[in-house]
């Protein structure tokens, strides 16, 4: 009996010695060759734009302007988000913020008021907003952005736009920051890891063994997937990054916080992007899409600063297409009105100077 269990536990380290081997080829060549590109969460959480390149000014913004050009005299707001922000597939000009920009500068000049009184038109001072946006990013990494270098902007006001990804994003880069549970292990395995991820990610049977594991959903648009009651608890924490945004910019910026929260197009049509890449991660007005936006209606009575939806404006507009036919992303119809219903809300709220 003994000789047999000692035979048994010499023939499983061919086996083992094969799975390390195995494990070892593909991290060389996967991190080597194969996701070469692709491991910047890894190597990089922040994966910010790199600083004075392209579209970016010093400090890796999308703005054609340095920090230097937003004066404490005019009314700078800062835009933090991800590439809904950034203006993802328009030009920079077509950006939420930028669009934005242009609209409340229009207004003060057709009305010549500023915080001091009226004056003739063109003499209020310049609305200033910088694009703190960038692709995959979420509120915790806009917060250490913001942290860095948002001081440099002389910000009167900071507006985070949140999109449907941003909930799975937020917990997976804490993990990623804290090196929590199996991404301990992620420097020394990333191609393993992430590897195993997707294929859980991709297999419904194995969505709980990924919540376990990884410590969030699989699906990128849990949030939309079940009834508020089953995805609660998997938001709160992107509403604690939210509050550290809100405290870091009244307490150390002292400038005023808005939160608006964005609707991807299958949350208000069936008619955008008919070739859209990622259909198969939702579905279009499907029973639960405006589930988030009940848990931010619910969170905007309990907090201390403004909670926004804008949902209504994309679900009133004549305008369509409001997205790209290939791509979810908002086109730059799209992107004008969400600026223009962000400056409508910001004024009506008395969250801007001289309005």
């Amino acid at each position: 009996m003994a000789e047999t269990s000692k035979n048994a536990g010499c023939g499983c380290l061919p086996a083992l010695f094969l799975l390390l081997l195995g494990v070892i080829a593909i991290e060389f060549l996967g991190q080597k060759y194969l996701f070469a590109n692709k491991l910047y969460f890894v190597n990089d959480v922040d994966h910010r734009l790199t600083p004075g390149t392209g579209e970016q000014n010093a400090d890796g913004i999308r703005s054609a302007r340095e920090a230097a050009a937003f004066r404490a005299g005019d009314e700078n707001a800062i835009f933090l988000g991800d590439s809904f922000v950034h203006g993802l597939l328009v030009k920079p000009e077509e950006s939420i913020p930028a669009q934005f920009e242009q609209i409340a500068n229009e207004e003060r000049a057709a009305a010549g008021t500023t915080a001091a009184g009226t004056l003739d038109p063109g003499t209020a001072p310049a609305v200033r907003a910088a694009n703190f946006g960038w692709v995959s990013s979420s509120p915790l990494l806009s917060l250490r952005l913001l942290r860095d270098i948002g001081a440099k902007y002389s910000p009167d006001l900071v507006v985070l736009c949140i999109d449907m990804t941003d909930f799975q994003d937020d917990i997976k880069y804490r993990r990623l920051l804290e090196r929590r549970g199996i991404y301990s292990m992620i420097g020394k395995l990333p191609v393993t890891i992430m590897g195993m991820r997707k294929v859980m990610a991709a297999v419904p049977v194995l969505h709980g063994a990924h919540e376990r594991i990884f410590g969030f959903p699989a699906p990128r648009f849990f949030a939309t997937d079940a009834p508020l009651e089953e995805t609660e608890r998997w938001l709160e924490p992107i509403r604690a990054s939210i509050d550290s945004i809100d405290t870091f910019t009244r307490e150390e910026l002292g400038a005023r916080f808005a939160v608006f929260v964005f609707p991807r197009s299958y949350q208000y049509s069936d008619r955008e992007v008919p070739e859209n890449w990622e259909a198969g991660d939702y579905e279009p007005l499907g029973p639960y899409v405006h589930e988030p936006f009940r848990y931010f209606e619910r969170m905007k009575e309990e907090v201390g600063y403004g909670v926004y939806s804008l949902l209504a404006p994309f679900e009133t507009t004549d305008v369509f297409p409001t997205c790209f036919a290939h791509d979810p992303h908002w086109n730059p119809d799209g992107n004008h009105i969400a600026a223009r219903a962000i400056f409508d809300t910001l004024r009506a709220q008395g969250l801007l100077a001289g309005e």
